[in-house]
């Protein structure tokens, strides 16, 4: 021991150690902030630092054989452990890359021909899916650990590969029923097409994509489609190790594509060992081609949320089922697409409503176990006159149980519950389609009516992060930063949206008036005038939502409760929870506004009606 001693100081190995452990402690740090700068993937941080504690090992032999400068010659016994620690050192590295895929393996970029869905610039903040899944707002910016809830699971879009552009909607189409199938299975929860459809981009690997989700696996593949034959390949990744679960490849006629998604659906099930759950596929497949290839065209078109192409996916849906009248998916498609063509259109609402019901229950005449339909109806019971939420919120329950992953059933059936169970209900939403604005608007407002100012403002901003184009979460946001008593941030928060229409445009140039005259009563006047051209819209839902935050900031009572009462009436779902929302305590006492509490009022905070006889709101 002595003599092992003697030679450690001979060779200074104890001075090589510590001065390469602070060399390589120093470069660490360095390296991270480089990576966090030049947003590098963690994978490549991490084979540095492992190269790094191999190279260790290599300045121990080094420093053995070579401490006093010019004493030994490099051996062949030294030769040969270099060789076998680089070895060694290489092996792990390429066995770490293999276990962490880099944005250039193969199987770890998820490729496409078409860029990503969402509006050019916009980015949805990384912790947003993390935060929606587990109730709490996660700091911006921070990187958190990645552990995944083990039943999670993404299905990416199916790559294009017919060559054709004009074909990019059968593959999505197909990868879209794909999502519904599996999320059908009450043991996965299956992030929602809208979302999963923006990641497109190759330069991500699955890891980096199920960080950003939140989720622990990953479906994606291709498509080929040369006349009546399909080729479908497929591949189940897991997001933490890379390693590959299952894939296989299928080639058969279009006329039976949901035999192939019912086998698809089989072997997900069994590969992540969850009792596999039938999903409500059409009996045998016998569905009209024709009436199908429209249907998929129909989903197209509805993702692009315009007016135009909503009503063109409308136009799909009814020749669908004009050819095969007894095709369930297409009336309820149409009944959930005459919802969203509420909000985009001049369609009176009773029209729609009617219409709603008539397909959701034709749908349900033809297959009970539709999700969609059941959605449906229970909006259309929601917005009836005078609403039945009891029916609603039955029938929103139905909805769940055939399918737990329907982010918008989850959304719907927040609107028509006690306040704790609707913010339940609407992370839950957003947790399964983190790129859903009208989720991350709903935790805003709700959180809005349990005074949870810090809530609403982070709602608010992942809002802004998802569409800066929507103004609706700058008016969400200045009106928490007010409750802060952070009177200059909320007028900043007007500087936050990137209107994209003129109406936007006057909206956010009232909205950053209106809080400044809060500030600077002398701007009052000029605030009031901005305001009333504003009304000449109030026929569009969101610009009368948005002028009550500014009547109210203004303490115009009687202009805030006449344009109340005009709202309801056209937007029911706007005012299930006008007796907690603190915008309105100043008309608690009005007996009309009593009134509109105890018809559209479905959100309480205990679950009672929404106002006593006596005209006091609950909570």
């Amino acid at each position: 021991m002595t003599e092992f001693i003697a030679r450690l100081k001979q060779r200074k190995l104890v001075q090589w150690a510590l001065a390469y452990i602070a060399f390589a402690f120093a470069m660490i740090q360095v390296l991270d902030v480089v990576a966090q700068r030049f947003a590098w993937p963690d994978q490549l941080e991490r084979i540095l630092i492992l190269a790094l504690a191999v190279g260790f090992l290599v300045v121990l032999v080094l420093a053995w054989y070579h401490g006093e400068r010019g004493a030994q010659k490099v051996s062949s016994t030294e030769i040969v452990i270099l060789a076998l620690l680089l070895a060694i050192g290489g092996g792990l590295l390429w066995r770490y890359e293999r276990i962490t895929p880099s944005a250039g393996s193969p199987r770890a970029a998820i490729s496409s021909p078409n860029g990503a869905r969402r509006s050019p610039g916009t980015t949805v903040p990384d912790f947003a899916a993390g935060a929606a899944a587990s109730g709490q707002w996660a700091p911006s910016g921070r990187r958190a650990v990645f552990n995944p809830p083990k039943d999670s699971l993404a299905v990416l879009p199916f790559t294009n590969l017919s060559g054709d552009a004009k074909q990019q909607y059968f593959s999505d189409g197909i990868t879209e029923e794909l999502t519904d199938a599996l999320g059908q299975n009450p043991a996965l929860r299956v992030i929602a097409w809208e979302t999963a459809s923006n990641y497109r981009d190759p330069k991500l690997s699955v890891n980096e994509i199920g960080q950003r989700l939140h989720v622990a696996d990953i479906l994606h593949g291709s498509i080929a489609r040369e006349g009546d034959e399909v080729r479908v390949t497929a591949e189940l990744v897991n997001a933490s190790t890379g390693y590959q679960l299952w894939s296989a490849h299928y080639d058969e006629p279009f006329k039976d594509i949901f035999a192939v998604q019912d086998a698809v659906t089989r072997a997900i099930a069994g590969a992540l060992q969850v009792k596999f759950a039938q999903a409500d596929l059409p009996p045998g497949g016998a569905i009209n081609p024709e009436a199908h290839d429209l249907v998929l065209k129909g989903r197209a078109l509805a993702d692009k949320e315009n007016a135009a192409s909503l009503e063109g996916a409308r136009q799909d849906f009814e020749r669908a089922i004009k050819l095969d009248p007894n095709y369930a998916d297409a009336h309820a498609l149409l009944s959930r697409l005459l919802l969203t063509l509420i909000e985009r259109s001049s369609l009176p609402l009773a029209q729609v409503m009617s219409e709603t019901r008539i397909e959701a229950k034709r749908a349900l005449a033809l297959d009970p176990r539709n999700s969609d339909a059941w959605e449906a109806l229970g909006d259309a019971d929601a917005s009836a006159d005078p609403p039945d939420f009891a029916k609603a919120r039955e029938e929103f329950r139905k909805a769940l149980t055939l399918d737990p992953s329907n982010a918008y059933a989850h959304l719907d059936y927040g609107n028509v519950l006690p306040l704790e169970q609707s913010l339940a209900e609407e992370r839950e939403a957003a947790r399964l389609d983190p790129d859903y604005a009208t989720a991350w608007a709903n935790l805003a407002e709700y959180s809005q009516d349990a005074g949870d100012w810090v809530g609403e403002a982070k709602a608010s901003e992942t809002l802004i992060g998802i569409d800066p184009a929507d103004v609706d979460g700058a008016f969400y946001l200045a009106y928490a930063r007010r409750q802060l008593r952070q009177d200059d941030a909320a007028v900043k928060a007007f500087d936050t949206a990137s209107p994209a229409s003129t109406i936007d445009r006057e909206q956010v140039k009232a909205g950053k008036l209106v809080y400044q005259s809060l500030q600077n009563l002398r701007l009052r006047p000029q605030a009031m005038v901005v305001v009333r051209e504003l009304e000449v819209h109030s026929s569009n839902q969101d610009v009368a939502g948005n002028l009550l935050y500014l009547y109210a900031a203004l303490g115009e009572r009687a202009d805030a409760l006449k344009l109340l009462q005009r709202y309801c009436l056209s937007n029911p779902f706007g005012c299930f929870d006008i007796a907690l929302n603190p915008l309105y305590l100043p008309l608690h006492d009005d007996p009309a506004f009593q009134k509109l509490a105890r018809k559209y009022s479905a959100i309480t905070r205990d679950g009672q009606p929404a106002m006593a006889r006596g005209g006091t709101a609950h909570g």
